[in-house]
């Protein structure tokens, strides 16, 4: 078979198309305030985004949770609930 022809007879065809994404600038801590602009930092924060249940009575029925810690809140407020396991023990 002809390499020419193969490629002739190619039914696919593609085109270069550009795609929009969203990129992360700045992050507000809930709890104090602070404000951080550097992605090495903000990759430590606590995020938690959820959708309550039915039957929720602390937030409501299928409401949506949202909240940002920095490390030291999320430290001083989670620090003695939280399971820590060193890194060469996993």
């Amino acid at each position: 078979m002809n390499g020419a022809f193969v490629k002739d007879f190619c039914l696919k065809k593609y085109k270069t198309v550009e795609i929009e994404t969203q990129q992360l600038v700045s992050m507000t801590c809930d709890c104090c305030g602070v404000v951080s602009e550097n992605p090495i930092d903000t990759a430590e924060w606590l995020s938690w985004h959820d959708r309550c249940g039915y039957g929720n009575i602390h937030f409501g029925d299928l409401n949506v949770v949202q909240l940002d810690l920095c490390q030291v809140c999320t430290f001083e407020l989670l620090g003695k609930y939280v399971k820590v396991t060193e890194h060469d023990t996993l």
